[in-house]
């Protein structure tokens, strides 16, 4: 079957129809969901019963896999898979369980920040037959080209600096407890421009977040504050999002430069739910 990429209609997200990730892509396969996926910022597949290494091979093909840091929410047998879920075994979770309650792209904090993420989905909450914890994704460079020229002349040259101690006291704030210790002590901010472009397609994009962005440099505080918010805000409108309606064997994949992402939690605490992501660190330059 021909791979086919039907567009969300929306700013950003094409699915993909017509792939097995389940067994090893040709060049040519890979080449044009590679092309996709750089066009539409999000791509997602339905219905793959994929292996942890299944999803491994895959997504290495987009360039290296971070292991990261955070070895309490890392698979026991595969470093390179980051458990997201709100399953408990002996009392603790088996993965991060408040992945996406503010706006964010994974990774900024990094001064080599996330490339490329596949976060596929074994289990999903269901209530009543239906589907809940739905995932908005907005394009950043939708956002970046809708500024006005002088927003954009205001904002070229700027710097912003992104912590992840930022985003452990949001996540205090909000009620739930987080243990980032060893990401705190390795690595725990990082400086970047507040317009990026992109390194594979030359897009240009904004790079501020609520979840890690703490202040523009330079900027007297009030002013950064502000900038902050106002951009912040200006991102994720309704016209540069499209929200994903999970389904079981869902994989979907994200450009970490050019997107921002935020779950729902709309369904219970205990209806379980449990996603395995892989992380490219850097964008593979050719196929």
């Amino acid at each position: 079957m021909p791979i086919q990429v039907k567009p969300t209609g929306a700013a950003l997200g094409a699915e993909i129809i017509g792939a097995d990730l389940t067994k090893p892509l040709d060049d040519a396969s890979f080449a044009q969901i590679r092309a996709a996926f750089y066009e539409h910022e999000v791509i997602f597949f339905r219905g793959q019963a994929l292996r942890d290494e299944d999803q491994i091979r895959f997504s290495a093909r987009f360039g290296e896999l971070r292991k990261l840091k955070l070895t309490s929410q890392l698979h026991v047998d595969h470093p390179e898979i980051f458990v997201v879920s709100n399953i408990k075994k002996g009392g603790k979770h088996i993965g991060s369980y408040d992945a996406g309650i503010f706006w964010h792209t994974d990774g900024a904090y990094l001064a080599n920040p996330h490339a490329v993420s596949a976060l596929r989905a074994l289990q999903v909450p269901t209530v009543d037959g239906r589907v809940l914890g739905d995932t908005n994704f907005a394009s950043t460079s939708a956002a970046y080209d809708a500024l006005p020229q002088c927003m954009k002349k205001r904002l070229d040259g700027l710097q912003a600096l992104h912590s992840i101690i930022q985003r452990l006291n949001k996540t205090l704030k909000s009620g739930l407890k987080k243990d980032y210790n060893a990401a705190v002590k390795s690595e725990p901010e990082a400086v970047h421009p507040l317009v990026r472009v992109h390194p594979v397609n030359g897009r240009k994009c904004l790079y501020v977040t609520e979840g890690y962005t703490v202040r523009i440099i330079g900027l007297p505080e009030d002013e950064s504050r502000e900038l902050i918010a106002e951009l912040t805000a200006h991102c994720v409108k309704p016209e540069f999002t499209y929200l994903h309606n999970w389904r079981q064997n869902d994989m979907v994949m994200w450009d970490d430069c050019t997107t921002q992402h935020k779950a729902t939690f709309d369904y219970p605490a205990s209806t379980p739910r449990l996603m395995h992501r892989t992380t490219v660190v850097s964008n593979a330059a050719a196929v």
